[in-house]
């Protein structure tokens, strides 16, 4: 199945070949086009959503550089230049925007799996913020059980304490309130963006995130251990997501 889509700007027909031949072993990748004209390319990217584009530097009508100056899509975009050290330092200054990977043409086998694992990573972080952006700024959560007929806001609990079928909500301003609920009931209603299952019985709002690190999280005075087993995506996943939230 089609997951991602990439198209190739590059003056020289048989570098298109000789990429793409480096896709046989990546079946959801899809090339959408190639081009030899970069004013061309930059005219498709207006019609069409295109997630990776790979670049040459010199070409005819446009080099690289301007084409990336002239580029107002929102896409990753991979330099591949026969010049890598003549080049190197104009390169630079677009890691900031669409660049993420620069490299010499003769080194592409090499570099190839490090181009698509960093490509797939970035890609996904952009989908968590995108989707956490969105869910932000257009939904309002409530939990589905009343406190003398009040409604409590998702937004104001802090911190959710499983134990055994009971459920203990923290919420900002101090309050405590426990409900029989299991831990999967709990997990059908929480809105995965906003809140995380950092331990066994522990799942956080990361609104009210105030540190963490590679093993400890630290809600102000509350401060968690992440299980190891989780520590990993859960540190990643985490940094993601409450830079989406701040933005």
């Amino acid at each position: 199945m089609e997951k991602y889509k990439y198209i190739i700007v590059d003056d020289e027909p048989i570098f298109h070949l000789k990429l793409n031949s480096h896709f046989n072993d990546y079946p959801y990748y899809s090339c959408a086009a190639t081009f030899h004209n970069p004013e061309k390319a930059l005219n498709y990217l207006k019609e069409n959503k295109i997630d990776l584009v790979f670049l040459d530097i010199e070409m005819p009508e446009m080099d690289g550089f301007q084409f990336l100056e002239a580029l107002q899509q929102d896409v990753f975009v991979v330099i591949l230049t026969a010049y890598p050290v003549k080049y190197g330092f104009a390169a630079h200054k677009y890691y900031e925007e669409n660049l993420f990977f620069y490299t010499n043409k003769a080194q592409l086998l090499y570099f190839f799996p490090k181009i698509i694992a960093r490509f797939e990573k970035l890609f996904a972080e952009k989908e968590m913020i995108d989707r956490i952006q969105k869910l932000a700024k257009n939904e309002t959560y409530t939990f589905p059980k009343k406190v003398d007929n009040k409604t409590l806001l998702l937004t104001d609990i802090r911190i959710l304490e499983v134990v055994g079928h009971h459920l203990i909500l923290k919420m900002r301003r101090g309050e405590e309130y426990v409900f029989r609920m299991t831990f999967g009931e709990v997990k059908k209603f929480l809105p995965p963006h906003l809140f995380f299952h950092i331990r066994r019985n522990i799942i956080i709002n990361i609104m009210y995130v105030t540190a963490f690190n590679d093993v400890t999280i630290c809600l102000d005075d509350a401060h968690f251990v992440v299980t190891t087993i989780m520590n990993k995506n859960i540190i990643s996943d985490l940094k993601v997501a409450i830079q989406a939230l701040r933005n």
